[in-house]
């Protein structure tokens, strides 16, 4: 669990330090920082354990130019256990995903005249996979860290001031099959907050 801690800890400084070059390679791009949650829907194999979840995330992206950016995701994911599953539990066992995701993106944005900003983005990072089944007789919890990337896209929309609001969709592959029976793959839908600066 320490060495998954320090592997952990290394790829955010990594992904603070990638942002830190950028924007001191373009200081006249913008630095857009906000929030983002929404639900999370199991996909594949995956599907047959989880059922649709949530997540909630922090996000930056600086702009190097009017189209091109590269920035970072930290987020939290989480499921409970699909129907499937539940109905194999006793009464009194409880099973549950997570999995915190580490990741740096780039970020492509489509040109409009209009105050709706269309985009497409692709990351790759570290997520930590963590499974929790609880029961009376026992707990049992384990936790792997693996490399896994991300592809998606979403729009912002302009309101007054420097802030943003949009819709976000991704999909995340995180090959998981050998250490947990099935890669972790899911779809992240949901809305972001944004405020930026030059």
């Amino acid at each position: 669990m320490r060495c998954k801690s320090v592997v952990l800890g290394a790829a955010l400084l990594l992904l603070g330090a990638n942002v830190a070059s950028a924007a001191r390679a373009s200081r006249s791009g913008s630095t857009w920082l906000g929030v983002s949650g929404g639900a999370g829907i199991p996909s594949g194999d995956y599907s047959d354990a989880a059922s649709t979840g949530w997540h909630l995330g922090l996000t930056g992206t600086r702009m190097l130019n009017e189209q091109f950016g590269i920035g970072g995701d930290l987020g939290y994911h989480a499921w409970g256990a699909s129907e499937d599953v539940e109905a194999a539990l006793a009464p009194d066992e409880e099973i549950s995903w997570s999995a915190i995701q580490a990741t740096a993106h780039g970020t492509m944005m489509f040109p409009t005249q209009s105050n709706v900003k269309p985009y497409a983005q692709v990351g790759f990072g570290l997520y930590n996979l963590k499974f929790d089944f609880e029961s009376p007789s026992g707990d049992i919890k384990d936790s792997e860290s693996k490399f896994g990337f991300n592809i998606g896209g979403g729009m912002n929309f302009a309101t007054s001031g420097n802030s943003r609001w949009g819709v976000a969709a991704a999909a995340h592959f995180v090959p998981a099959e050998d250490d947990l029976g099935s890669d972790v793959n899911f779809y992240s839908l949901g809305v972001n907050v944004l405020w930026g600066k030059k």
